[in-house]
């Protein structure tokens, strides 16, 4: 048992509140900010080939035994200090289907600015976090590449910054870790000997099928560049990329469609809707670089430089007459509003301010009719029966 100044029941309290106060809801928070930023960064028919797990909270029990491991025990002195000590308290996974899709996302990971103390980042790179056990896998035969990022959270009229460990595996590995002990022994303790050898035995060949699966990913690649359409350069035969006025042809047109998307809003649009519109519009090919811009967001700043796009995750398009204070003035006049209606308004300004005490009223209403139906009844009733009964007859 670790030396500590405080109790495990003293420890148990205090890490079920943390927990629900600010690991679930930067998971939450660091998962849906990771999604936008591959989507942004990533075309189309790379963004397929890489997943984001659910994420999860580290469990008490394992944590308290990390703690008992010479290398936390001395360094928490309280239990302020756990989230500083253990950086993996909360764990997000990335699988992707080749190596070069795991290097791609560092890369994207890697771009993202590095946390300092007193900014409130939506996501941000620890410093120096960055760990490659593909290069240099790990004695049990784990492959993978890890980086620690850093979200914020509420916590009161301010923000809390909380640490996120982001691990970054191909299917193979992350097979291979559900496989193994390296995902279900508890730290510290120490597999059979056999157990050891097949996990690292089973890690290689899986590794050697990686390459080839790279071998394969690689080839692939290279089919696909040579076979775009509609108008083909004459050098080729008629067979291969599109021509340079093709291309210029194309971009215009996408740029020409985004700028006049854009000036018809009449609500938010959601980055992620508006690009699988131009995918449709002009082939999922676009989305492979999108027209030489790299990013969707790019290609849209490029298209319609006057475009206002919020700033919080998920980023929405807004329309330029889009007047937040108007939002805020309704929120003055019907004081009570909670700051989930007013954020929907943001999006939807036909949702009905309804002050929170409306709203309990409401739900109480609603619990005490419910109270009186007799719901065996009912179910049983046809669906024509069942609507009359709740809406009153059709007019």
């Amino acid at each position: 048992m670790g030396d500590f100044s405080f109790t495990y029941d003293e420890f148990r309290a205090w890490y079920e509140e943390y927990s629900r106060k600010f690991l679930e809801p930067a998971k939450d928070a660091a998962i849906r900010a990771l999604n936008e930023q591959l989507d942004e960064e990533l075309p189309e028919l790379e963004r397929i080939r890489v997943k984001v797990s659910g994420g999860r909270v580290k469990s008490r029990e394992r944590v308290w035994r990390k703690l008992e491991l010479p290398k936390y025990r001395d360094r928490a002195k309280s239990l302020d200090d756990i989230p500083v000590v253990v950086d993996d308290l909360v764990g997000i996974r990335v699988t992707c289907n080749n190596k070069s899709d795991v290097q791609r996302v560092m890369e994207i990971m890697r771009s993202l600015d590095v946390y300092k103390d007193g900014t409130e980042p939506v996501l941000g790179q620890e410093e120096d976090s960055y760990r490659d056990y593909l290069k240099s896998p790990k004695e049990s035969g784990y492959r993978a590449i890890h980086i620690n990022l850093c979200t914020s959270v509420p916590y009161g009229l301010k923000r809390k910054v909380v640490t996120c460990e982001l691990q970054v595996r191909t299917l193979l590995q992350d097979g291979w870790g559900e496989l193994t002990h390296e995902d279900t022994y508890k730290p510290g303790s120490t597999p059979p000997a056999l157990v050891e050898t097949l996990s690292r035995r089973m890690a290689d060949l899986l590794a050697a099928v990686d390459d080839i699966a790279q071998d394969l990913r690689d080839a692939l690649d290279s089919i696909s560049s040579e076979s775009l359409n509609p108008e083909m350069d004459e050098s080729s035969g008629g067979e291969g990329k599109l021509s340079s006025t093709g291309q210029a042809v194309v971009r215009d047109a996408a740029m020409q469609h985004l700028r006049d998307r854009v000036e018809s809003l009449q609500r938010p649009v959601d980055l992620a809707s508006l690009a699988w519109e131009l995918a449709r519009e002009f082939g999922q090919e676009i989305s492979h670089g999108w027209l030489g811009f790299g990013s969707f967001k790019s290609l849209l700043e490029a298209s319609a430089p006057d475009a206002r796009v919020s700033a919080e995750p998920p980023s929405y398009v807004l329309p330029r007459d889009f007047d937040a204070s108007a939002i805020a003035a309704d929120a003055r006049s019907e004081p009570g509003i909670p700051k989930s209606a007013l954020a929907l308004k943001q999006v939807d300004r036909g949702l009905p301010l309804i002050p929170r005490d409306s709203l309990q009223a409401a739900y109480s209403q609603l619990a005490e009719a419910s109270q009186s139906l007799d719901w065996g009844i009912r179910r049983s009733a046809g669906w024509a029966e069942l609507m009359n009964w709740c809406c009153g007859p059709a007019s």
